[in-house]
């Protein structure tokens, strides 16, 4: 039983360990394609190629959460960050970047 514990213990610290959250910018642009909601903002870090661009399924349970949250960070012009693997480079549209969490920071 131990080791089943230890196991699972494991494989979650694995899987949150190749999730990295960016460094801040702004979103200067929010747009819907092909069932994706996807953003524009000034954050350097994706390693799909193009700096800043992001994308969540419309499908996603938390998509419209998401939205609204790019939405707001845009009209606020509040810096945000978002959550992407850097090691599974789930690129769409010739790099944008696959984002499964966002926030806006003060």
């Amino acid at each position: 039983m131990k080791k089943l514990v230890f196991l699972i213990a494991a494989l979650c610290v694995s899987q949150s360990a190749l999730a990295k959250w960016s460094g801040l910018g702004k979103v200067v642009n929010v747009y819907s394609h092909n069932g994706y909601n996807v953003i524009d903002t000034t954050i350097a870090d994706n390693p799909c190629g193009i700096s800043g661009k992001f994308y969540w399924p419309v499908s996603d349970d938390d998509a419209k959460d998401m939205l609204s949250l790019a939405l707001a960070a845009l009209m606020s012009q509040k810096d945000v960050s978002v959550v992407y693997d850097e090691t599974q480079r789930d690129c769409k549209w010739d790099g944008v970047q696959l984002a499964t969490h966002f926030r806006i920071h003060r």
